[in-house]
């Protein structure tokens, strides 16, 4: 009897458990589709419902080769069946009942009792709406390659080194180095922090080059499923997989021109290991294609990281960064560079003055002080930012930017009082090196201790990221609990 009542318990919990995962299965926003040995549909949520346009019960109990266009011998979760081995981010396209077409990255696992292979299951992800984006972006690209801009470039840039606003020393030493870097025809790294200015100097390297009058095509690694990123790069061979068309992929569409890889660190190092051979090779296949096809262009790359940090952290590859960093340039954050500020200030409100009608403009002495001491975590991008939010807050007849005219959300920043560092090691003895290092040290150990030994917090106040700041306190040997108590 009391057997009985434990098996009975047993049922009990184990259709809670079901129950549970029944709903958080149903609850998530990736489609999912679970099929037995013969391909039998044993399960189908409301997302994968919502994705294909087909309804639960047309498809639960039917077999795969009954509800979608493909055979034994061409069904993932058959394959994975039989081989064990799963299948991952792989790209389709799907016909909805509607006719509608839809793009799915999909990945297919087997499903397994004990050492036996009882099942498969895909997780899909929707991406037709990204998928549009970039080819209405690969679209505008090519226009603006076959039309006039405003700009006056047919190669679908906008900057020259015409377009660099600096007063600083570092800036003019960098562009110097840029324009040495288009006379050349080897591969460059641009490294900087966000919103330095990475692709404004790439374009500049490359509308100073001889390869000015061919394509620039540009676009950012971090913002694309390596799938989709694969088959932008390299373009497509019909039937390479379900729903695949030939199509031309970015290296082609430069053709001798340049292309641009923003924030490479953001690739999977499965994909940089294709794009080292592309380098090595100077050849590239299409996705599912036999075809060498020669590269013309001339590859550059970025990154928001430092480089050798992202190659400590696993990020970058470090054979494809010796690659890439034939010519290495690095802009410098606007903190280390506080000469451009007053200048970058000057050319923004000359700017945005005119668009928003509002000439003669100045900045009030105290907020220009206040922005010649800020960290600038965003760079010149979020001084442009700033001044053109400012601009727009002005009343007519007003030509004052004061504290006031800041956007809300950074205007406690600039209200916090100010902090002076005044070293110890200022006028001791030694090397420049070691008078610089015992600073720093003193700095971060400083802004640690004022934020309780929070990194993040620390992070924010310096302007760095947190991982920089990690990396910082690793080479200088300083614990975050250790300043944090002091």
């Amino acid at each position: 009897m009391q057997r009985g009542i434990q098996t009975q318990e047993d049922a009990d919990n184990r259709a809670e458990r079901l129950a549970m995962l029944e709903n958080t299965i149903e609850s998530v926003s990736e489609g999912i589709i679970i099929t037995d040995v013969d391909g039998k549909i044993i399960y189908y949520n409301r997302a994968l419902e919502r994705m294909e346009g087909l309804r639960r019960d047309e498809v639960i109990g039917r077999y795969l080769t009954e509800v979608y266009r493909v055979t034994p011998e061409t069904s993932e979760h058959l394959t994975v069946v039989k081989t064990g081995k799963p299948f991952k981010e792989l790209a389709k396209v799907h016909y909805t009942a509607e006719g509608r077409e839809i793009s799915l990255v999909s990945s297919t696992y087997p499903v397994y009792m004990g050492d036996k292979v009882v099942g498969a299951f895909s997780v899909c992800r929707d991406v037709t709406k990204l998928k549009d984006l970039l080819n209405e972006n690969i679209l505008l690209q090519k226009q603006m390659q076959g039309e006039e801009v405003q700009s006056g470039f047919k190669n679908g840039t906008r900057y020259t080194f015409a377009n660099f606003i600096y007063a600083s020393q570092a800036m003019e030493k960098l562009v110097r180095q840029a324009q040495k870097a288009a006379k050349t025809d080897c591969a460059v790294l641009v490294y900087g922090e966000t919103g330095t200015g990475k692709e404004v100097i790439a374009q500049s390297i490359h509308n100073a080059s001889s390869r000015r009058e061919e394509p620039f095509v540009g676009i950012n690694c971090a913002a694309i499923p390596e799938t989709l990123l694969e088959s932008l790069l390299f373009g497509t061979v019909k039937g390479a997989f379900t729903g695949a068309v030939d199509s031309v992929g970015l290296i082609e569409q430069a053709g001798s021109g340049t292309l641009f890889l923003d924030e490479i660190n953001s690739m999977s190092p499965s994909l940089q290991a294709k794009l080292l051979r592309v380098l090595q090779e100077m050849t590239f296949r299409r996705v599912g294609g036999k075809k060498e096809i020669p590269v013309g262009c001339r590859i550059f790359s970025s990154t928001n990281v430092d480089p050798w940090e992202c190659i400590r952290n696993g990020t970058l590859r470090e054979d494809l960064y010796y690659r890439f960093a034939v010519f290495t340039i690095y802009i410098p954050p606007l903190r280390e560079r506080p000469e451009d500020i007053e200048a970058l200030i000057d050319h923004f409100i000359n700017r945005y003055g005119k668009i928003y009608g509002q000439c003669g403009v100045q900045v009030d002495p105290e907020l220009k002080e206040a922005f010649m001491h800020y960290r600038w975590p965003g760079n010149v991008r979020e001084l442009e930012h700033i001044i053109e939010s400012c601009l727009a807050m002005l009343d007519p007849g007003e030509n004052l930017i004061s504290f006031e005219h800041l956007p809300s959300h950074v205007s406690p920043r600039f209200a916090k009082k100010k902090v002076s560092y005044r070293s110890r090691h200022t006028t001791a003895s030694g090397t420049l090196h070691q008078i610089m290092e015992d600073l720093e040290r003193e700095v971060i150990e400083e802004v640690l201790a004022r934020n309780g030994g929070n990194i993040s917090r620390s992070a924010r106040e310096l302007g760095i990221l947190r991982q920089n700041l990690q990396y910082r306190m690793r080479r200088l040997g300083i614990r975050a609990e250790t300043a944090g108590r002091e």
